[in-house]
């Protein structure tokens, strides 16, 4: 992992605070023991990114989820079916890294259409790696139209039945 990518991902955590973080990646990666030397008092659930996509059925609801490898290791459909499943029900904020280039299958459309959007992008000698991010608290933004004042319409009461 670029060390860019592994120290913007350390202070993310710091930055958030999360109650309890899940992490999906290698292991190899030593993402999950630098997050707790710097915050050993965060409960943090790490699932190999082999064995992620069967374990996610025991896994509860967790204020922070990193995927940081299931893109290139787990087949297509499993990491889509997986990262909907992690915004859907694991999650309240999401960070997924996305591999970009001839040898990856995803392309940012595809992941935009999972209702995550692109949050930072790394240039390395093999292709560019982004960053996406789905947080349940900013995903839609209330319309304007959509409250009280536009239901009623108080000021038709008796002029207009309708």
């Amino acid at each position: 992992m670029d060390p860019r990518i592994h120290d913007d991902l350390v202070h993310l955590v710091q930055e958030l605070a999360p109650r309890a973080l899940l992490v999906i990646a290698a292991s190899d990666n030593p993402l999950p023991e630098a997050v707790h030397g710097r915050n050993p008092g965060l409960p943090i659930t790490w699932l190999f990114t082999e064995q992620a996509y069967d374990a996610l059925e025991d896994v509860d609801r967790h204020e922070l989820v990193l995927v940081l490898d299931a893109l290139d290791k787990l087949d297509r459909e499993q990491a889509t079916h997986m990262v909907a499943r992690l915004r859907d029900l694991n999650s309240e904020s999401l960070y997924v890294l996305a591999p970009e280039g001839e040898a990856s299958p995803w392309h940012e459309q595809d992941l935009i259409a999972l209702g995550l959007t692109r949050v930072r992008s790394y240039g390395q000698a093999q292709g560019k790696t982004h960053l996406f991010r789905f947080n349940l608290k900013d995903y839609k933004k209330t319309p304007d139209w959509l409250n009280p004042r536009y239901w009623a319409n108080p000021e038709m009461w008796e002029k207009a039945r309708w």
